[in-house]
């Protein structure tokens, strides 16, 4: 035998021994080692979480050989009370204004101040917030900002019409019903 094969004949030795102590490292018996300080509070809060079996890893995955795909979803993360079909509907509906800020795991999208076309001196800022996951109409909460031009050229807050903020909430659940038809359609 080469003395290129006692390298790996080495190698081998050494990885089974270390499989073979991290199969044992798990006894009922109480002869386990006990965890350094730093490692017992990684431990705790790991155990927190639901176990769990890794049924998709291999050794090359262990050894850092191979990559492993993305556990994570593609696209946002929305949260336990944000429904994704209002989210998105909701974009629909503010497609006319840029977004200025938003967070899926709340359900929070705020647009930039927008001017109306043909009135200069008035600018409205809208914040939509998704209270649910269901298609109701209490699961959307629509609020508009309203400003007018003094002649001073400053900003004052102005009142905005009720009609509006309701028509921008009937807009967007309106949508969701349209894309979560679609979605069931293309799923028949």
């Amino acid at each position: 035998m080469s003395i290129r094969y006692y390298h790996l004949l080495a190698a081998l030795a050494a990885s089974v021994s270390l499989l073979t102590t991290g199969c044992g490292a798990d006894r009922a018996d109480g002869n386990a080692p006990v965890p350094p300080p730093a490692q017992a509070a990684t431990q705790t809060a790991a155990s927190s979480q639901p176990d769990e079996l890794d049924t998709e890893s291999n050794i090359w995955h262990v050894l850092g050989l191979a990559k492993r795909p993305s556990q994570r979803a593609k696209g946002p993360q929305f949260g336990n009370e944000v429904s994704p079909i209002l989210w998105e509907a909701s974009h629909d509906a503010l497609n006319f204004v840029r977004v200025a800020s938003e967070d899926p795991l709340t359900g929070v999208v705020l647009t930039e101040w927008y001017s109306p076309p043909g009135k200069p001196t008035e600018r409205m800022r809208i914040s939509v917030f998704i209270l649910s996951r269901a298609l109701r109409s209490d699961s959307v909460s629509v609020t508009i900002d309203r400003q007018e031009r003094l002649p001073t050229g400053e900003w004052k807050s102005a009142p905005i019409a009720r009609e509006a903020v309701g028509e921008l909430e009937s807009a967007i659940l309106l949508r969701a019903r349209h894309i979560r038809a679609e979605r069931y359609r293309d799923t028949s």
